[in-house]
């Protein structure tokens, strides 16, 4: 597998995997045009953005995406301010402002500086049950001592997927823990020795 920085042409495949993650959500938010805004977000800078997404590719072909972030990383997108032209015609531009806020809340939760968080993580449907998400992790532990993610109680799919891959619940979550649907999980890289 090809592990490699997301590029501008890369948006409609990362826009389609990062709909594909929690779909009842973006349709919420979005709506119909649920697409079309993510692809926003992506171009935007939001915790979304092409420049923090990595495409993971095989024989050439792009089957993944994730976006992992440090402590430093974490910290800019919460305070990085939004370009509000981008936002100001029509109710779907204040529905992408409001989710670029929810997603500057979620970069504002506490981790230490040993650990990543990983923001996003999905497999294109084609893809799925190939164990692509193990090699996904795998080289992430080659690289990251703990992992630390958030993810919806109510999408058990994710939930086994991650406890499958290690994850546990994480015990004590930070003061500023941002989203009460959800549950911190982590997972620590094992030691050999």
């Amino acid at each position: 597998m090809l592990f490699r920085s997301a590029e501008r042409e890369d948006v409609p495949f990362v826009a389609s995997l990062v709909f594909d993650t929690d779909p009842s959500h973006f349709k919420r938010v979005f709506g119909r045009k649920a697409n079309k805004y993510i692809s926003g977000l992506v171009l935007l800078n939001s915790p979304l953005n092409i420049r923090h997404m990595t495409v993971c590719e095989v024989s050439g072909q792009p089957v993944a995406i994730y976006a992992l972030y440090s402590v430093k990383e974490m910290s800019q997108l919460a305070s990085s301010k939004p370009n509000l032209s981008d936002f100001i015609t029509g109710l779907s531009k204040f529905r992408l402002l409001l989710e670029f806020r929810t997603l500057q809340k979620a970069m504002r939760m506490s981790i230490s500086s040993n650990q990543s968080c990983l923001g996003i993580i999905s497999v294109e449907r084609n893809f799925r049950n190939m164990g692509l998400a193990r090699m996904i992790f795998d080289y992430l532990f080659e690289t990251c001592q703990e992992i630390v993610l958030d993810v919806s109680r109510s999408n058990s799919r994710a939930l086994s997927i991650y406890i499958r891959y290690g994850f546990r619940p994480e015990t004590r979550l930070p003061r500023d823990y941002p989203v009460k649907d959800s549950i911190r999980l982590k997972r620590t890289r094992k030691t050999t020795g």
